[in-house]
């Protein structure tokens, strides 16, 4: 499944279910929360597991992007000591503009397309890397386009995560 693919489905299933949200309803959006708050990611992961080999199927080795030191890491089977982060904190950039417009009853698939196309993307890093980053906000002179910003201001280089250690002799493990 390919990366257009994969944000075609998130994109209708975060509709449906956004549309299936009673937001005027106190009572069933407290009972919501988390999973509100979850929805993205659970899926996110669900789709990209389905893709990864067999005894890959840690988040961790799913991500878009990584730091060198991660890799060195997953490269020895193990997930010791990595976080799984996104590049571009979902909650402000996908979920909270994904309610208001559901809410206002503006939302389209198309929106929720453009919004993952742009923002959805995942890091694997070390824990002591993610000491260093901002886990919650982009920096504050943030354009919007440039997604590596948060990294770039806490110093943490991230490259393409290249799978190919989950092969073997070109066969998938």
């Amino acid at each position: 499944m390919g990366r257009k693919e994969l944000i075609k489905i998130i994109a209708e299933t975060y509709f449906k279910y956004l549309q299936s949200l009673d937001f005027n309803n106190e009572y069933f959006m407290a009972g919501a929360r988390e999973g509100k708050r979850k929805f993205l990611a659970n899926l996110h992961i669900y789709l990209i597991n389905m893709t990864q080999p067999r005894g890959w199927k840690d988040r961790r080795y799913s991500t878009d992007y990584i730091t060198i030191n991660a890799l060195e890491i997953l490269r020895n089977k193990s997930c010791a000591g990595l976080v799984y982060e996104h590049i571009v904190p979902k909650t402000k950039y996908i979920q909270e503009v994904c309610e208001h417009r559901a809410r206002e009853k503006t939302l389209t698939i198309e929106f929720i397309i453009t919004q993952l196309d742009r923002y959805l993307w995942t890091a694997t890093i070390t824990e002591k890397e993610n000491e260093r980053l901002n886990n919650f906000a982009m920096p504050d002179d943030w354009d919007l386009k440039n997604i590596m910003a948060r990294y770039e201001e806490a110093g943490i280089e991230l490259v393409i995560h290249n799978k190919d250690y989950m092969l073997k002799k070109g066969v998938i493990l």
